[in-house]
């Protein structure tokens, strides 16, 4: 339906459609890359300023668009090519709708994605920065080709969606999908733009994006601010970490905005950026968003007309249960903050739904009996049940008001006691699994999880005093990807990252469950293997080599080459010996051609 509309879809430059056909290609190098991207000179000069800007920030500068695609990605930089070339020129319209707020808006989105996968690893900042570019690019197709209508007016993100799904068989979070699709973007990328992506994480990273964005405009920005602290709190992140993503966006924006050409002032961006700032750090509490809630119980106190124009002139939530014998089972499903009672009909009965109240919520309740027929005592059994207090049934709405204001008050302060008393063990809770996950991350490789150098040390340092203590062997293996800064220079460091990743993942499947797998540094591994000898260490070296070896897919395909050694007393007598004498195995095993495992001495 989209390419049968009244106007031309959205779509990139003849250089950018090329490079995505390009990428395709498992055999493309960075040269063949660069040629073809010359054929746009804008192109070159906004990705060389993209390799110098602060979403690389800590590598040298470079003016060589080799360097910067080497830097960026072969792949990435196709998929920057596409976003890039879409960038509409500065003041553009399209129809009434205004393409410069879209656009600082899809800037938005892409440094916040970037930001996300950054922080928690899901994929790599070129790849992130290109989604959150393009992830509403479906907005704008419909527009072009269904005008106006094709959007409707609906608000919110889910009720548009709905109401464009109910009139055209599809929504914009689809045409986009559909888009990038057809652009050649890795089914990982596009998919997760759809509401029923299976890909639970990466999703909710772009709706986390979406929101951040949109919150940014002064018109609507609150309207998704819930959204965005909930879709926050499910990727872990806090009040805390939700303004500190928005620091870091704002240091980001100008120059990137600089980069795009989009006119955006300091001075607009700073004030968005504080609005945005003030409004995450002033979230009301939640107990605060809701109003208090009376449940009037019983005939009497349900009739009193005069009662109920009162209390919604306080602005209290009303209920009204007329049967008094349903009412606790009505203030168990509704948790009212306040039951007003009617002691006059069945005054045994409300005694006992008194003590039923009082023994299931506690002192969460503020219990409020209106009767003439109570006498001295059943007051005082009332009371004793868990009555706050005993009015005649006629009392004046004045009265009854001056008794529930302060009871309110007193009610809802328990309960927020509670729940600050709740959220403190649950940070108690909060702060040791975080010292647990710091102590982990002390510990952790960031590139591709495994333990790293500390790690190993340690292990290796228990290991050697229990094989002294026990009799037991112990073998490492030092495993060294072939040719790698080939990969590097061909294809890019993010696809390099990307392939260590995947051999740890093969690696630690071929691991037993007493062996230690380490990055040792750049692209070497240790595997660390207490209780076994040297020979069948090297058989689990062999079958780590035709793991990896026989790895397909997306990534360029490597090789690894091991070598193998045993600390014992008789021979390499310390853990730093067997370190070394597995090092100059890895060294035979490159002399002799790579892609095998020699062992040290065998």
């Amino acid at each position: 339906m989209l390419r049968d509309g009244r106007g031309p879809l959205p779509s990139p430059n003849a250089v950018a459609l090329q490079l995505m056909r390009l990428v395709e290609r498992r055999d493309v190098g960075v040269f063949e890359v660069c040629r073809v991207a010359k054929g746009d000179p804008v192109l070159v000069g906004k990705t060389v300023q993209l390799a110098n800007s602060a979403l690389y920030s800590g590598l040298r500068p470079t003016a060589a668009i080799e360097d910067a695609v080497m830097r960026i990605g072969v792949a990435a930089l196709a998929r920057l090519a596409v976003g890039l070339s879409l960038v509409h020129s500065p003041g553009a319209r399209l129809g009434d709708f205004e393409l410069e707020p879209y656009w600082r808006r899809s800037l938005a989105r892409a440094l916040a994605l970037q930001q996300l996968a950054r922080r928690l690893h899901v994929l790599p900042v070129s790849e992130a920065f290109s989604l959150g570019l393009l992830a509403e690019i479906g907005e704008l197709s419909m527009l072009a080709t269904l005008g106006s209508q094709g959007l409707g007016d609906a608000a919110a993100a889910t009720e548009r969606r709905a109401w464009q799904r109910e009139r055209w068989g599809f929504d914009q979070a689809e045409a986009s999908a559909a888009l990038l699709q057809g652009w050649s973007f890795p089914q990982r990328l596009w998919s997760a733009l759809l509401p029923d992506s299976l890909d639970g994480e990466l999703p909710a990273m772009v709706e986390v994006a979406r929101c951040l964005a949109v919150a940014l405009d002064a018109r609507d920005g609150a309207r998704d601010l819930p959204a965005l602290c909930i879709g926050a709190l499910r990727l872990g992140l806090d009040d805390a970490a939700l303004v500190d993503l928005t620091d870091r966006l704002r240091a980001d924006f100008g120059e990137l905005a600089a980069i795009l050409q989009l006119p955006v002032s300091s001075r607009h961006a700073n004030e968005e950026f504080d609005r945005l700032r003030r409004s995450l750090g002033s979230l009301p509490a939640e107990e605060s968003l809701q109003p208090a809630c009376v449940l009037l119980a019983g005939p009497l106190a349900g009739a009193r007309e005069d009662l109920q124009q009162a209390l919604r002139a306080e602005g209290l939530t009303l209920l009204v249960e007329s049967d008094v014998a349903a009412a606790f089972e009505r203030a168990r499903a509704s948790l009212p903050d306040a039951v007003v009672l009617d002691a006059d009909h069945l005054p045994l009965e409300a005694v006992e739904l008194c003590r039923q109240l009082r023994d299931h919520e506690g002192a969460r309740l503020y219990l409020l009996l209106l009767g003439d027929s109570l006498g001295a005592e059943a007051t005082l059994q009332a009371l004793r049940a868990g009555a706050n207090d005993v009015l005649p049934a006629a009392a004046a709405v004045d009265l009854v008001v001056a008794k529930l204001r302060p009871g309110l008050r007193v009610v809802r302060l328990i309960g927020a006691l509670e729940r600050e008393r709740a959220r403190a063990h649950g940070r108690q809770r909060e702060l040791t699994a975080l010292n647990a996950r710091l102590r982990e991350a002390a510990y952790s490789d960031d590139l591709t999880g495994l333990p790293n150098r500390r790690a190993l040390d340690e292990f290796l340092a228990r290991a050697w005093e229990d094989a002294l203590a026990q009799g037991h062997p112990l073998s490492c293996v030092l495993l060294d990807l072939d040719h790698f800064k080939l990969v590097n220079d061909t294809h890019g460091h993010d696809v390099g990252d990307q392939v260590l990743r995947r051999v740890a993942r093969v690696l630690q499947q071929q691991c037993r469950a007493d062996d230690l797998l380490a990055r040792w540094g750049g692209e070497e591994l240790v595997l660390a293997c207490p209780g076994v000898a040297r020979e069948v260490a090297a058989g689990l070296a062999e079958r780590m080599r035709l793991a990896v070896q026989q790895v397909d897919g997306d990534l360029p395909a490597v090789t690894l080459s091991g070598g193998v050694a045993q600390a014992s007393a008789a021979d390499v007598d310390t853990v730093g010996a067997m370190l070394r004498a597995a090092d100059h195995a890895l060294l035979s095993a490159k002399r002799q051609g790579r892609n095998r495992i020699v062992v040290y001495g065998g």
